[in-house]
């Protein structure tokens, strides 16, 4: 009798998860299980202050649990050192925060190609297709960035543009987890259909898989699975 083929090593699995901000008396953040596997696209939603950053930041290995299990790409990240943790992330992860965490004193193109000075790995996807250069000024142009703010220094752009060179540099080198928290929140509608445009083709070109949050529900369409963090988690009052 031919064996079932295994199960695929989920991309991301949390399970009996509890978390609580410093200084907090009450249960903090719970998350019994959630798992994302490869390709799938997740639209997380909730109000201000259900823990929809903090969950992000766990997964990301930012933060750490108080207790439960972290597993990205099969690595429990409550047994990695920040070493580890960092280098899990710089290689596997791409993610948008909401400070956006560009270096003022870098120009747009080089902030974009920092995950590929950090990462030999993503650096060569970049290469097996073409050059570093070209590729950041393909995503640039695609968030709709003008070309004439490319060699500028972050510092001098929109916080609306801050955010495209934020997105642009967490697809580069195409990551197996997108992780992106309110990435459209300064961006207009035409801009923000731009971003869901090119985050899922470029999801989609590489297997990558998508943890999107944002409490903005007219983007969850475009998701094939939409989870409600305080139906999902529960968080003290």
């Amino acid at each position: 009798m031919t064996p079932a083929p295994a199960e695929p090593t989920p991309v991301v699995a949390l399970h009996d998860l509890h978390y609580r901000w410093p200084g907090q008396a009450g249960a903090g953040l719970r998350v019994p299980t959630l798992t994302l596997v490869a390709g799938e696209h997740l639209f997380l939603h909730g109000p201000s202050g259900s823990g929809k950053s903090t969950l992000l930041g766990l997964v990301a290995g930012v933060l750490r649990a108080e207790a439960g299990s972290v597993r990205v790409l099969g690595q429990a990240l409550e047994k990695l050192g920040g070493a580890a943790r960092d280098r899990l992330r710089g290689e596997h992860m791409g993610i948008v925060f909401q400070q956006f965490n560009l270096l003022p004193y870098l120009s747009v193109i080089d902030n974009v190609l920092l995950p590929c000075r950090f990462s030999a790995r993503r650096r060569a996807r970049v290469l097996q297709a073409g050059s570093l250069h070209s590729e950041a000024t393909r995503l640039l142009g695609r968030l709709g960035l003008p070309e004439d703010r490319w060699q500028k220094a972050a510092t001098a752009l929109s916080v609306g543009e801050q955010q495209r060179v934020a997105a642009a540099r967490a697809l580069i080198g195409r990551p197996e987890l997108l992780i992106a928290d309110e990435p459209t929140s300064a961006l207009d509608a035409e801009r923000q259909q731009a971003f869901i445009d090119l985050l899922l083709q470029e999801a989609d070109e590489a297997g990558a898989t998508v943890l999107f949050v944002s409490h903005d529900m007219r983007l969850a369409a475009r998701f094939a699975r939409v989870a409600s963090l305080t139906e999902l988690s529960g968080v003290a009052a």
